[in-house]
C-alpha cells in the first residue's frame, strides 16, 4: 500500500505546480484537472438523465477532498485553516467546468457540434497526462517552459487534434476498423520522419529520459516513451470515441427536453 501510495504521489508531482498565488490563494496545474473533471462528470449525469446533477455533482468533487482531509488528520494530526479555503477554491472551479459544459449543449450555436467538443477535449486530455507525467526537457532551451512543456503540450494536443480529425473521416467512409488502423500507420510514418529531422538535422532532443533509441537511431527516450509513442493513436481515438458517445446522448436529452418545454409552452398559451 505505502509503494502505491508513494508512486502515485511522485507521478502526479507535477500537478502541484502553482501558477497563481495570493495569500492562501492559489491556482496550480491541479485546477485544470478540477475544471475537467467537473465538466466531464457533468457530463455523464446529463447524459444518463440523472436527477439532481447538480447536488450530485458537488457531493462527487467532495469526496475525494474531505477524504483527502480526514487522511491528512489521521496521519499527520494536523489540519492547516487554508486547506479549507483550498478546498472551496476546487469546488468553485469543478462546478465552473460543469456550468461551461451545461452552456455549451444549451447555446445553438454550439449544442449541435458536441463532436468537435468531444475532439479537443480529447486531444488536450491524453497530451496533457502524457506530456505533464513524462516531463519533457529539450536540448535548445526556446522549446522549454515552467509548469508544463508548451511545445510538447502543443505539438501532442495538434497530433491529436488530426489524428482523430482523420479517423473519424475514415470511419464515416468506410469502417471502425480501417478508421484506427490507417490514422496509426499515418501518424507512425510522419513520427519516424518528423523525429529523424529533428533530431539529426536540427539537434532538437528530449533530454529528460533514457537515451535508448526506439528504431532506425530515432525516439531517444525510455521504455515507456517508447510504448506510449507507437500506441499513441490509440488513447486519442478511444476517449474521442467515449466522449462522443457521452455528448451525443447529451445532445438528444437537451433537444428532448427543449420540444417538451416547447410543446408545454404552446399547450398553456393555447388554453
Amino acid at each position: 500500500m505505502d509503494t502505491i501510495f508513494q508512486s502515485i504521489t511522485e507521478n502526479s508531482q507535477w500537478l502541484y505546480s502553482v501558477i497563481f498565488k495570493y495569500k492562501w490563494f492559489y491556482y496550480d496545474l491541479w485546477s485544470f484537472v478540477n475544471l475537467w473533471s467537473g465538466g466531464i462528470i457533468f457530463a455523464i449525469l446529463t447524459a444518463f438523465k440523472v436527477k439532481r446533477k447538480w447536488i450530485i455533482l458537488l457531493l462527487i468533487l467532495a469526496l475525494p477532498k474531505l477524504v483527502d482531509v480526514a487522511f491528512s488528520i489521521t496521519l499527520f494530526d494536523f489540519f492547516k485553516p487554508e486547506r479549507s479555503i483550498n478546498i472551496l477554491n476546487d469546488l468553485v472551479i469543478g462546478m465552473l467546468g460543469a456550468y461551461l459544459m451545461h452552456l455549451y449543449f444549451h447555446w445553438k450555436l454550439t449544442k449541435k457540434h458536441p463532436k468537435w467538443l468531444a475532439l479537443f477535449i480529447s486531444s488536450i486530455t491524453v497530451a496533457f497526462i502524457w506530456v505533464g507525467t513524462y516531463r519533457y526537457t529539450y536540448s535548445i532551451p526556446f522549446f522549454n517552459s515552467p509548469f508544463i512543456n508548451w511545445w510538447a503540450l502543443t505539438a501532442w494536443t495538434v497530433s491529436g487534434m488530426t489524428i482523430i480529425f482523420v479517423s473519424s473521416y475514415i470511419k464515416t467512409k468506410i469502417n471502425y476498423f480501417f478508421g484506427v488502423t490507417i490514422p496509426w500507420l499515418i501518424y507512425l510514418i510522419l513520427l519516424f520522419a518528423v523525429e529523424y529531422i529533428a533530431y539529426h538535422l536540427l539537434s532538437l532532443r528530449e533530454v529528460s529520459g533514457g537515451t535508448t533509441p526506439l528504431v532506425f537511431d530515432i525516439i531517444h527516450g525510455t521504455r515507456i516513451m517508447h510504448i506510449y509513442y507507437t500506441t499513441a493513436p490509440l488513447y486519442f481515438i478511444g476517449l474521442f470515441f467515449l466522449l462522443s458517445y457521452i455528448f451525443k446522448k447529451i445532445r438528444f436529452a437537451t433537444s428532448g427536453d427543449a420540444k417538451l418545454q416547447s410543446a408545454l409552452n404552446g399547450s398553456k398559451n393555447h388554453q
